[in-house]
């Protein structure tokens, strides 16, 4: 490669394409290196190796290191880049709007989740599982993603919580991180639907799973969470900014909370005036009743 010099400096130019690739590309993240792309046509090319995007996409979620995983890759768009993009980005959901687009079910047969579970930046547990989404089971059953069986035990370097409750579901919102990535191999796409840090630690009071609940509480069966997760697939992404996604993540929960609270009370006063509805029918009604009973006699 030709050495290009301006006033005396020594341009990118002169450094050849091996040290690049080998020396420069392999240090940088995924943001890091689709900004280098879009520097010159130079990075650019570089930046395009299907390997380069492959080991990002393994380090960030060793999940998708499994042959069924890089077998699905390999048939997105621009294989490891166009499913990093896809999984990195954050959803751009806009409850307010509201379609009346018809989904149909049966164009994705199947999801797959890709689970990544580190604790203090120490992969603690990481998954493939592949879930049929056509039959009626499915489809009327609660949704449920089964990483374990009952009997299978994950050795981890969480240590029992002591003392307070409070200060062990502080530490483990502060040090764990979840990646859960839902892939719809047929339709090519790909999204994480986890916030990676905690927005909220608590128990479940019974069984102490996660749930997928709707805006009352109740479990989403597979056929409602099937239109969810198709119309999220389809959907916008947002750009995330390293460092500030958790706080967005917090911010989104805590308007969904805010959400949730003023619908109940919105119920509760719905249910209140039926109430007084009744009542008042009931005492309508005695009194009708005693009136005619006083003029019979």
């Amino acid at each position: 490669m030709a050495c290009t010099t301006r006033g005396g400096a020594t341009t990118i130019s002169a450094v050849h394409e091996d040290i690049i690739r080998t020396h420069i590309l392999t240090r940088l993240h995924g943001p890091a290196l689709a900004s280098a792309a879009a520097t010159s046509s130079q990075f650019h090319a570089l930046a395009s190796d299907e390997t380069l995007w492959s080991n990002i996409c393994h380090s960030t979620w060793p999940s998708t290191d499994s042959p069924r995983i890089r077998n699905i890759i390999s048939t997105f768009p621009r294989a490891s880049r166009s499913f990093f993009s896809d999984s990195f980005t954050t959803l751009q959901l806009h409850p307010t709007n509201t379609t009346t687009t018809t989904v149909n079910l049966d164009r994705t047969p199947g999801l797959i989740s890709a689970v990544d579970l580190h604790y203090r930046d120490q992969l603690v547990f990481s998954k493939v599982v592949e879930t049929e989404t056509v039959s009626g089971w499915f489809r009327c059953s609660p949704f449920r993603v089964d990483l374990l069986d009952p009997k299978d035990v994950v050795q981890t370097p969480i240590q029992c919580p002591k003392g307070e409750p409070e200060s062990a579901w502080k530490e483990l919102r502060e040090e764990l991180r979840l990646s859960w990535i839902v892939i719809d191999a047929e339709g090519g796409r790909a999204m994480n639907v986890s916030s990676q840090k905690a927005v909220s630690v608590t128990r479940h009071w019974l069984s102490g799973e996660v749930q997928m609940e709707d805006m009352e509480g109740m479990n989403l069966n597979g056929r409602d969470s099937l239109v969810i997760l198709q119309r999220a697939l389809e959907g916008k992404r947002g750009r995330k900014i390293i460092g500030e996604e958790e706080e967005e993540a917090r911010k989104r929960y805590q308007e969904f909370v805010e959400r949730k609270r003023e619908r109940k009370e919105k119920m509760v006063r719905a249910e209140g005036r039926l109430d007084m509805f009744c009542v008042g029918l009931v005492t309508l009604s005695f009194l009708t009743f005693f009136y005619m009973f006083v003029m019979w006699s």
